[in-house]
């Protein structure tokens, strides 16, 4: 599961998880620091966004050369972060904290510790299912009517699928980073399968927009999406040479951070 549905609307679960982990990790920290003078919900508020700052930071500038405008690194929708750094800068943030507040530091160190350990038992909860995921062996239309199963079209190879639809904005908008994807990785396969639309509209939106891909597939019953439980456009989905799906990401993906799961899978 990549999502939780709310009526019509479909939320990524990971800004979800991060955002409940900081509840819990607050509520520990008050009830902790609950007989002790001074708040410890600013300092863990701050603790977190010094250290998605950073963490987006130093991804902006390992991918600076995939971004087109200084408003596009400012772009949180793409999930762009370097974890190890954001952890190391909210490390040393906790330990400043603590130092600066030393009779709130078993309410800190509480809170921070409940941070971690939820957002991380409940990330491995969530994966745990999606690690035995492989690429199904569903059979699809090309857009000149012939018809290829994904297992035969991945033949071994890190292979890239992509889930959009012509009226999905998102959809739209990052389509021309898997375009250029597709030409700086050659060894890569990357997979547009559209949703549920005709093979004339689809030829129709890519002439209109200049848009070229290598493999462009039609489910127009949705069989993929429900396989892996990819419900909401767009939706990436990112397989191993075996055909092991190793990542996912709902929503729309920057050049940036397309480039970022391409290079984790480059062997």
């Amino acid at each position: 599961m990549m999502s939780i549905n709310i009526g019509p609307f479909a939320l990524p679960l990971e800004p979800l998880l991060l955002f409940g982990s900081g509840l819990l990790g607050i509520l520990v920290a008050a009830i902790l620091a609950r007989k002790k003078t001074g708040s410890v919900t600013d300092p863990l508020l701050m603790m977190l966004l010094f250290g998605l700052v950073i963490g987006r930071i130093v991804f902006v500038i390992k991918f600076a050369d995939q971004y087109d405008s200084f408003w596009q690194m400012l772009d949180f929708r793409d999930r762009g972060v370097d974890w190890v750094y954001g952890m190391i800068a909210m490390a040393l943030f906790l330990f400043w904290q603590i130092k600066r507040l030393p009779q709130q530091r078993i309410a800190l160190f509480g809170g921070a510790l409940s941070i971690l350990l939820f957002f991380s038992v409940t990330s491995i909860l969530l994966n745990s299912g999606r690690e035995q995921a492989v690429i199904t062996d569903i059979t699809l239309e090309q857009l000149d009517g012939e018809r290829v199963s994904l297992v035969q079209l991945a033949e071994n190879h890190i292979t890239v699928v992509n889930l959009w639809a012509s009226w999905c904005p998102p959809c739209q908008r990052e389509m021309p980073a898997f375009e250029k994807a597709q030409q700086q990785y050659s060894d890569i396969r990357v997979v547009m399968l559209n949703q549920q639309e005709s093979a004339e509209k689809i030829e129709d939106f890519l002439a209109a927009n200049k848009l070229t891909f290598n493999h462009v597939l039609l489910d127009k019953s949705g069989k993929v999406a429900d396989a892996f439980g990819a419900y909401g456009l767009p939706v990436t989905l990112f397989f191993d040479q075996q055909g092991n799906l190793v990542e996912s990401h709902m929503g729309e993906v920057s050049a940036a951070s397309l480039s970022a799961s391409l290079k984790r899978l480059s062997p």
